[in-house]
């Protein structure tokens, strides 16, 4: 054979991305040159114009890169060099030389077209409103959700029919949602009409519920609000800014920034988008990216997006959701969203969309077979998790104040049959009721939907504290397995179990550890409460298990109830009076109820838990504390990773701290973690990371068949030249091999 006729068959062997090249861009590049390291491009649209399927698109870190509406199709994007992760954004500059004449603090700037967001020094600043953030106005009307009748409106001075007109209100108009409508008619001084975009289909609406009034200059009279009108931008500069030297940044676009197809981004910072920062429509993956100052949301997939793999990245100051979609429950499987951090995910109070399923950290509306794990999720709106198809699963997370803004929901939210939830740790899911009309406390830990007869749940091995409403809620549910869950202080049961149709429910509910604790250690927020069918509203007596009388839900058994002996009881029948023993819940519940293996303690409790992915050992806190079955506690308390203990003592703990957590991270704090998990010191006794088969099982390859999530190492070390990408060493050792015994034998 030929020398060339040689070469010409190793190129068959060798595999096309092989050959692929590589293209630099840089903040000081050129389109039109080399896209080398030395001669890089300069914008990320003119490199995906030259660029081919399988080549890569690497980013120099500290630079920004402006996208909008940008196809990115069977791509590698990543970065290069040194400093901090390229920003990909669809914000533009603007300079603000002038100032108002009406108020000499507001800066004034041109700007042609309609502002959408707009940021300082990289912060998210709100449009002008009133009443001024954080007070709210509240309506007087009545089941009239196009219209708003708020006698506080005509008390503010010089106010008459037609001041609002043109602007738009943000109304919490249900418990569970906000909407902002236009108002096209101020009709009197307290009448609002308003417009149908943004309304929601449900004709609910009820006195009480909160609103604020912006989209109007008029109102643009305090330190950090914004407002665009006629080509001129309105900034008061927030009293965090340098005036003379704050950096003022717009968008004006709602296109998504990026659709990706079949592409993997790496180290990236996507931020100042008003549509979704990426919209993926093939398979795509994310490996280290941040999501930050995001108007809606961070990752919207479709219908054929999967598997979908978002790994290892932070979502944070996201207006909407995080992770949302709908994609083909019947197509691939591999969706994996793993090992991220989503932080202030829908808690700007009226932003991120009209409706209800908004404000959430990962909505997944239908996937087949996707896995949410090893994730954290720290001060969300609603949910933090909402799963919308069946077969889902929900494992070894962390939530943290999940409900903070909205009301009726819980942590982790289902809309299914056979979703799988287990082993996930959940503090103090909220309910947010500041601004809804009176409405029960909703704040749940883990809640399969009531309205569809969902059936076939497994909720196994969680830990909820400091539900404002039910750890578990289980109305209307059939055939679960709820198994070896630990409970504690929840505001209405730890456990509820209810239904609407009187079937029988068959669910088999084991080893469960329910908890209720006096005086609570709960998070305390402001609330507007008054049942809004039977005022006035009365707090409930902490209860472990509450049910409604008179259905069959299956066997519960090897169940530890605990409550204080006064101002507590252990379990509650629905409108019946408080059972306070095995016997007595046997003989009212003869159905379903079963006191084998089951224990009745009368006494105060604490919650241990490891929150790390080692085993770990827990100091016990000073005092005198056994473990529920009556056998000492000893001076620590070993947990396995992403489980819990429950001690107890004939005295109360101390209110703070609330509770203990391995990882000594206190997850009352304002910003308790910046990082995902795995980036964290090690846990205190030193042990070796224990993930189980979270950690190595079903992982997506790379495009090179490598780590799940794509390769992370391809993209340093990475040679300045252009065109051809170097081969693969193996196949580079071949090829000179072949060579070179060519060239001995010939």
């Amino acid at each position: 054979m030929s020398r060339h006729r040689l070469l010409a068959a190793l190129a068959v062997l060798i595999p096309c991305r092989a050959l692929a090249a590589d293209w630099h861009v840089a903040p000081n590049g050129v389109d039109g040159a080399a896209g080398s390291a030395q001669a890089p491009l300069a914008t990320f649209a003119h490199a995906v114009s030259r660029a081919a399927s399988g080549d890569r698109l690497l980013l120099q870190r500290g630079g920004r890169y402006v996208v909008n509406d940008q196809a990115v199709s069977g791509l590698e994007v990543g970065a290069y060099g040194d400093g901090a992760a390229p920003i990909l954004t669809a914000s533009l500059e603007v300079e603000l030389s002038g100032t108002w004449a009406n108020n000499p603090n507001v800066r004034t700037g041109p700007v042609a077209d309609p502002v959408l967001a707009t940021y300082v020094d990289g912060r998210f600043v709100p449009l002008a409103r009133y009443p001024n953030a954080p007070t709210f106005l509240r309506v007087d009307n009545d089941d009239s959700p196009d219209a708003i009748v708020d006698g506080e409106l005509a008390t503010r001075p010089g106010v008459a029919a037609g001041r609002w007109t043109g602007a738009q209100v943000r109304w919490r108009r249900w418990s569970w949602w906000w909407e902002t409508r236009p108002i096209t008619e101020h009709a009197a001084p307290d009448t609002l009409l308003l417009g149908p975009e943004g309304r929601f289909q449900d004709p609910f609406s009820d006195p009480g519920s909160g609103y604020f009034i912006d989209n109007d200059l008029d109102e643009l009279d305090a330190p950090g609000e914004w407002m665009w009108q006629a080509g001129t931008l309105y900034l008061y500069p927030p009293a965090w800014a340098n005036p003379g030297t704050m950096r003022v940044t717009v968008v004006t676009s709602d296109a998504p920034g990026l659709r990706a197809a079949n592409a993997s981004f790496t180290d990236l910072e996507l931020r100042g988008f008003t549509g979704a920062a990426v919209e993926v429509n093939r398979p795509t993956s994310f490996t280290r990216c941040t999501f930050a100052e995001l108007e809606t949301d961070g990752i919207r997939f479709t219908w054929d997006a999967q598997p979908l793999v978002v790994r290892e990245s932070v979502f944070r100051d996201v207006r909407n959701v995080a992770i949302s979609g709908w994609a083909n429950a019947a197509g691939a499987t591999g969706t994996l969203i793993e090992r991220n951090l989503f932080l202030r995910v829908g808690v700007e109070r009226g932003y991120g969309g009209s409706g209800s399923w908004h404000a959430a950290g990962v909505i997944i509306g239908q996937a087949n077979g996707a896995r949410v794990r090893l994730n954290r999720f720290v001060d969300i709106g609603y949910a933090g998790v909402i799963l919308g198809s069946d077969g889902q699963t929900v494992e070894r997370n962390l939530f943290v104040r999940t409900m903070a803004t909205l009301n009726d929901g819980a942590a982790i939210y289902t809309n299914c049959n056979a979703s799988v939830m287990r082993e996930n740790i959940i503090l103090d899911p909220l309910g947010d009721l500041e601004t809804s009309h009176p409405w029960w406390p909703l704040g749940h830990g883990i809640w399969p939907e009531f309205l569809s007869d969902f059936a076939d749940s497994v909720i196994t091995d969680n830990t909820v504290y400091g539900a404002n409403g039910f750890g578990l809620f289980l109305p209307n549910n059939f055939t679960c397995t709820v198994s070896g869950n630990v409970v504690v202080d929840n505001r209405r049961a730890g456990f509820d179990l209810s239904g609407d149709g009187g079937d029988d429910q068959g669910h088999t509910i084991t080893g469960n550890t329910l908890a209720a604790v006096v005086p609570s250690r709960r998070l305390v927020r402001p609330e507007n409460l008054n049942q809004w069918w039977l005022p006035p509203y009365a707090p409930p007596t902490p209860v472990a298990l509450s049910y409604q009388p008179g259905l069959d839900y299956g066997t519960m058994r090897a169940t530890t109830f605990i409550a204080p002996a006064t101002d507590a009881a252990v379990i509650r029948p629905e409108g019946g009076t408080d059972l306070d023993d095995l016997a007595a819940w046997t003989a009212a519940a003869p159905t379903w109820s079963d006191a084998t293996d089951s224990r009745v303690v009368r006494a105060h409790a604490i919650l241990l838990f490891n929150d790390t992915e080692a085993p770990a050992t827990v100091p016990v806190p000073p005092g005198s504390w056994t473990r529920p079955d009556g056998s000492a506690a000893g001076a620590a308390v070993d947990l396995a990773p992403f489980r819990s203990q429950v001690l107890i003592s004939s005295t109360a703990a101390p209110t703070s701290p609330p509770y203990y957590a391995a990882s000594g991270i206190d997850w009352r704090a304002v910003e308790p973690v910046s990082t995902v998990l795995g980036a964290d010191p090690p846990p205190p006794d030193g042990g070796a990371s224990d993930g189980g088969a979270l950690q190595g099982d079903g992982g997506l390859p790379g495009a090179d068949g490598g780590p799940p999530g794509g390769s992370t190492d391809r993209l340093s070390g990475l040679s300045g030249g252009c065109g051809c990408r170097a081969f693969p060493a193996s196949i580079g050792v071949l090829l000179a091999a072949v060579l070179l015994g060519r060239r001995r034998r010939g």
